[in-house]
């Protein structure tokens, strides 16, 4: 029984597409190729693996379907392995495969890329941006190594390094008459029209924030885009309300301002998600240890607002131990 790992790779990739056409695509090889190593293991243990279905792509069987857990912890540890053996003549080398959650993307990446390239310039990343969901899912299945996201009270689903507490906070368009206030309560903002984050967890998140104080939102627009989002806040179309403050948000250059929200409210972590087997990378450590410093250093303190702090950063880092 002979499997070399670009089979394996083709495999794992039409199990994870659901379909020939697209794991071709992500491996940049031909669907005959995609075609041929499904048919080298399935003839190789003598079992269907997968069933062709007309309009529907490609489904595991059930054997199909075991055989691709077993195959994607083999390739998670086999890209383990293989960072570990290039990492033995010196610093880390090797491939990142890096998740973020999508809206904290432009804000909290360039950071950690930026120091992550000058310490250790041999390691490549492969960058993946999706939902909080998608996310779990891809690091849970070993597609990612480590995900840059948040993490909410009693929501544990795995190791997580913390950077700093998200504290929300309110986004106003400037012709706003809440505008002129340093801060505001949840009930200033309950009954407005509002602008919501539509992306899975992130939509029952801010509805949660304004029903534990007994709150209902007005919703009248609803985007998956942090950037739309802020488009139709500046357009005069509502307020909003957002976890990751940047400079640009708070100096009204671009139609709207930040305001910090007072009380007691849901306030979800932002870290770094990994799992036990990814933390024995060599580079998975190296990445951990980099963005514990940098919280250290205090590098996303200008991402909270936080009452009291009249649009202007106030420090909250919250770091955990060395790992």
């Amino acid at each position: 029984m002979h499997f070399t790992l670009k089979q394996l790779r083709y495999f794992d990739a039409a199990v994870r597409s659901g379909s020939i056409s697209r794991a071709a695509a992500e491996m940049h090889i031909s669907q005959s190729s995609i075609t041929a190593s499904i048919d080298a293991i399935e003839e190789s243990l003598g079992m269907e693996l997968f069933r062709r279905v007309p309009a529907k792509g490609v489904q595991p069987t059930e054997a199909g379907q075991i055989v691709a857990t077993r195959i994607a912890d083999f390739l998670e540890q086999a890209r383990i392995f293989e960072s570990d053996l290039m990492s033995l003549s010196g610093d880390p080398t090797g491939t990142l495969h890096l998740g973020c959650y999508a809206p904290t993307a432009p804000y909290v990446l360039p950071r950690v890329l930026k120091h992550v390239s000058k310490i250790y310039p041999a390691i490549r990343i492969d960058l993946k941006e999706d939902n909080l969901e998608a996310l779990q899912d891809l690091l849970q299945t070993g597609r990612i190594d480590l995900a840059l996201t948040y993490r909410r009270r009693g929501t544990e689903t795995g190791p997580f390094q913390p950077l700093f507490m998200a504290r929300p906070w309110a986004l106003l368009p400037l012709d706003s008459p809440l505008a002129d206030k340093e801060s505001l309560a949840l009930s200033d903002l309950s009954g407005l029209p509002m602008v919501l984050l539509d992306l899975p967890t992130s939509k029952s998140y801010f509805r949660g924030v304004f029903r534990d104080h007994g709150l209902e939102l007005n919703v009248v627009h609803t985007t998956k885009s942090s950037s739309v989002l802020r488009g139709l806040v500046a357009a005069g179309f509502g307020y909003s309300i957002l976890n990751i403050c940047s400079k640009a948000d708070r100096d009204g250059s671009n139609g709207y301002v930040a305001r910090p929200i007072e009380g007691q409210v849901d306030t979800p972590e932002f870290g770094v998600a990994y799992t036990q087997a990814s933390r024995r990378s060599t580079i998975v450590q190296a990445v951990l240890d980099i963005s514990a410093d940098l919280a250290r250093q205090g590098i996303f303190d200008d991402l909270i607002l936080t009452p009291g702090s009249s649009g202007k950063a106030a420090v909250q880092t919250v770091v955990s131990p060395k790992i």
